[in-house]
């Protein structure tokens, strides 16, 4: 066990022994190398663009779902988020419990008839909505701008990682991006969806067991709430915040977890999730009820999580908060995760924590980085080549084609990163405000009114996507240069998706429709309300290769958890190694068992072949 008082102002590695130097180096090094194996065990999966970009539309429910469920927070959620909770406690559930009314709200109305689209990338969702001129518009836009939301999930990942474990800034992130790089250019959506449902075989067991192990100090969920109010901390632990307390938190900007925020945050969340630009989540998916399920899950998953993420740092704050900010970070509450993990847990697991840490954000990142790539190859060269006269590569050469720019992509991040680490930012908390507030917001309504509107001009988005920018950079940008007064978070959401949604409702009155946007229109509702017939459409499942393949991997984690009990620093912890193995080993067997028994598949239907 790591004392806690030698946490103040030292790396994790400067206080360990030899021997536990070692176990943490190689269970970290062992699971990256093992992500990058499920690369190679999928790299046959993909035989064009369509199953390298959306895995064919074969995925089932589950490895949907539990990708969906790691893309849908980062290593953000263990840092800033957590500092958040250390400092604010009870609004951070209530902020993440979001994730769950959106999810819900997505399987209701909306996964289906993202699926439904039968089409590849986001890109070709705005093409069969508006034509090819949006398409090109959102899919440059998408090449400038997704690489900063990797960049930041990198850069998150990266300060906390280099100061805790005394390891270089700059290395860190080229060896976390090298480690995406080589699966998701590998093998593109299958290494994607598989590895961030490994990632879940991982991060849940470890996060449960941290949070019952929190509980159990203070006696069960009884204890903690005393403990809060013993502490003193039950008024700056309120779900909902007045702007006088919030004066008295460190590291919370204005505005933060009041009613106005909460209601922001949920609608911003609400809107997006629903929009066509969530659409490329989906199309992997079997059919629309599998993308549904994969939803639900998702947001069940989600619900776990809100709880069992928040615990540890909110504990932290009762019994080491001296510790924690005593840690050398730029924001130390941001390692109250980290260091509640060392209070409780032997090193090799503390190890399988910061895993974790790195596969929330790599599972954000891999998937942002092949839908990346997927709209430049599919989108983006096309249109290039047409323009310029020259012919396109079709078939296997379009597929090398893809990872070479997947390639790229990945470098291109990797080299923001790095500058962002090179030139220090904010708190990773504020940086992903202003992120959402400034790129997400201006496309957000129009995207989600055009899936419910019909008799929408083509040039009713480019007007509101550009008014909405019009609002959204002086709004980040004149507080940085002219000296404004910073505007709340719930202000600029509730501002830049007005100012769009209002501007896209007056340009569909005034602006006429001409007859190819009537046509597109036409296609899009009917292909988007026409239930996918998997077996005519794609014929062949491999939902059982999919059930094996995990379900080693999981086993390999297992076992290799297990080894954790050799290393002198586990005496006193076996069982806590043993939960982990255990349970590892259960979901794991079960999915292997369940892979060997017999598949139902069907052949093609050749009057029928897949539409891609």
């Amino acid at each position: 066990m790591i004392a806690a008082g030698k946490l103040q102002g030292r790396t994790v590695l400067g206080v360990v022994g030899m021997e536990d130097n070692l176990t943490m180096l190689v269970v970290v090094g062992t699971c990256l190398l093992m992500f990058m194996g499920v690369g190679l065990a999928f790299r046959r999966f993909s035989s064009d663009t369509s199953d390298y970009f959306r895995a064919g539309g074969r995925a089932t429910w589950w490895i949907l779902g539990g990708s969906l469920f790691m893309q849908g927070f980062s290593a953000w959620t263990f840092t800033g988020a957590a500092g958040a909770a250390f400092h604010a406690g009870w609004s951070l559930p209530v902020m993440f419990f979001a994730n769950v009314v959106v999810f819900s709200s997505v399987a209701i109305f909306t996964a289906y008839k993202f699926r439904q689209l039968r089409v590849i990338t986001g890109a070709d969702v705005i093409r069969l909505r508006f034509g090819p001129e949006l398409e090109q518009f959102t899919a440059y836009l998408g090449a400038i701008t997704s690489p900063f939301f990797g960049g930041v999930q990198l850069f998150g990942l990266a300060i906390f990682t280099s100061s805790l474990l005394g390891v270089n800034v700059y290395l860190t992130i080229i060896i976390l991006g090298f480690v995406v790089l080589f699966y998701s250019a590998l093998s593109g959506a299958w290494a994607v969806l598989a590895t961030d449902f490994i990632q879940v075989l991982i991060l849940l067991p470890i996060s449960l067991l941290l949070a019952g192990l929190c509980l159990y100090h203070f006696g069960g969920i009884g204890g903690f709430l005393a403990e809060i109010k013993t502490a003193g901390l039950s008024e700056v632990y309120a779900p909902f915040k007045s702007q006088a307390t919030l004066a008295t938190i460190d590291g919370i900007s204005a505005g933060s977890f009041t009613i106005a925020f909460f209601i922001a945050w949920y609608m911003n969340g609400l809107i997006n999730a629903n929009a066509l630009g969530n659409a490329s989540k989906f199309l992997s998916a079997k059919d629309g009820k599998a993308a549904s399920k994969a939803a639900i899950l998702t947001a069940v998953l989600m619900g776990l999580g809100l709880m069992i993420w928040f615990i540890p740092p909110m504990t932290a704050r009762m019994l080491i908060a001296d510790h924690v900010m005593g840690m050398p970070l730029n924001n130390p509450a941001e390692g109250a995760y980290a260091a509640i993990s060392m209070h409780f847990l032997p090193a090799g697991l503390v190890a399988m924590v910061l895993v974790a840490m790195c596969a929330a954000t790599m599972s954000s990142l891999d998937s942002g980085l092949t839908g990346l790539a997927g709209n430049i190859t599919e989108n983006i060269y096309p249109a290039l080549c047409r323009k310029l006269g020259f012919g396109t590569l079709t078939g296997r050469p379009r597929l090398i084609f893809g990872k070479f720019v997947n390639l790229s992509c990945a470098l291109y991040i990797i080299a923001i990163a790095l500058y962002m680490a090179h030139a220090g930012r904010g708190g990773v908390f504020q940086v992903l405000m202003d992120v959402i507030a400034t790129i997400m917001a201006p496309g957000a309504a129009p995207m989600l009114l055009a899936i419910y509107l019909k008799r929408v001009p083509r040039v009713a988005p480019f007007i509101a996507i550009i008014c909405g920018f019009g609002v959204a950079l002086p709004i980040y940008l004149g507080p940085k240069f002219f000296g404004w007064e910073p505007w709340l978070f719930q202000e600029q959401i509730a501002v830049v998706m007005g100012i769009s949604a209002v501007a896209f409702l007056i340009a569909r009155r005034l602006c006429p429709q001409d007859a190819d946007m009537e046509r597109r229109e036409k296609e899009f509702f009917s292909r988007m309300n026409r239930p996918v017939n998997f077996e005519r459409e794609t014929g062949q499942n491999n939902d059982h290769t999919q059930l094996r393949i995990v379900g080693a991997f999981g086993l390999v984690i297992a076992l290799g958890t297990l080894l954790l009990l050799i290393p002198s620093s586990s005496r006193g912890d076996e069982l806590k190694i043993l939960i982990i193995a255990l349970s590892t080993a259960a979901a794991s067997g079960f999915m292997v068992w369940k892979g060997g028994r017999p598949s139902n598949i069907r052949p093609t239907d050749p009057a029928n072949p897949s539409i891609k």
